[in-house]
C-alpha cells in the first residue's frame, strides 16, 4: 500500500525533507506548458509530448544545479541527482489517474531496460534498506534511488489542467509500465484556460473510469 501525501502541509513538508518545493516544481511545468504551446496540428503528433518532457527536465535541472543539484543521464535516462547523491528524479507522462490520490497511476507508455533497472534498485533499497558496493565503472547517477515526477494533461471546459505528483515506484508493472508505487506525493493541479489539448494528449483508451474532481484538503 503506497503512502499517499496529498494535504498541502504534509505535502509541502515532504517534499521539503528532498530539497524541493511546490513553487519550484510548479514553475518547471508552467515553463515547459509555455514551450510546448507553441506547437501545432501541423507539427508532428508526438512533438508537443516530446517538448513537454525535455523541458521539464531541463528547466528542473536549471532551477536545481545552482543549489547544489546535478545532471547526469547514465544509458541515456536523464536524471537531476540530489546534492547528496543519494537520489534522483525523472520525468514521465503519466496515465488519466495520475495527481489523483485514490487512484493508482502508471506511467502512460512502456519503459525501456535503462529505466526499469532503476525502478529495481529502488524495489532493492526498500527490500534490503541499502545498496550493493557501487562498481567504480558506474556512471554518475547509476544505481541509485530515483523518484518519477509524473504528469497528464486533462480537457477541461476552460482549456487544459496539469496533474502531477512526485512518485516513488518499487516494482515494474504489467507490458512495461511502471504501476506500483511506494509513495506518491500529490501535486496541486495547474490549470491552462484557453488552450485546447494536442490529439496525444486525449486518452481514447481510458473510458470507464470515473475520476474525481474535488481537490483534497
Amino acid at each position: 500500500m503506497a503512502v499517499v501525501h496529498a494535504e498541502n502541509p504534509r505535502v509541502r513538508d515532504r517534499l521539503a525533507e528532498l530539497g524541493l518545493s511546490v513553487e519550484a516544481i510548479e514553475d518547471a511545468l508552467r515553463r515547459a506548458e509555455a514551450e510546448r504551446s507553441f506547437c501545432t496540428p501541423l507539427d508532428p503528433v508526438s512533438l508537443p509530448g516530446n517538448i513537454f518532457w525535455g523541458r521539464t527536465i531541463r528547466f528542473l535541472r536549471e532551477t536545481y544545479i545552482p543549489k547544489g543539484w546535478t545532471s547526469a543521464s547514465p544509458s541515456n535516462v536523464p536524471l537531476l541527482v540530489a546534492p547528496s547523491g543519494e537520489f534522483a528524479i525523472t520525468a514521465s507522462s503519466g496515465s488519466a489517474e495520475t495527481g489523483y490520490a485514490a487512484l493508482t497511476p502508471s506511467t502512460r507508455y512502456p519503459k525501456g531496460n535503462a529505466v526499469m533497472k532503476r525502478v529495481e534498485a529502488n524495489r532493492q533499497l526498500l527490500l534490503f534498506g541499502e545498496r550493493d558496493a557501487e562498481p567504480e565503472q558506474q556512471d554518475v547517477g547509476d544505481g541509485i534511488p530515483t523518484w518519477f515526477l509524473l504528469y497528464h494533461h486533462a480537457r477541461t471546459d476552460q482549456g487544459t489542467r496539469l496533474h502531477a505528483e512526485l512518485s516513488f515506484p518499487n516494482a515494474p508493472g504489467n507490458r512495461g509500465k511502471i504501476s506500483s508505487w511506494h509513495e506518491r506525493i500529490i501535486l496541486p493541479w495547474i490549470d491552462f484556460e484557453g488552450f485546447t489539448p494536442f490529439v496525444e494528449d486525449i486518452d481514447d483508451d481510458q473510458g470507464g473510469i470515473d475520476i474525481p474532481i474535488e481537490r483534497l484538503s
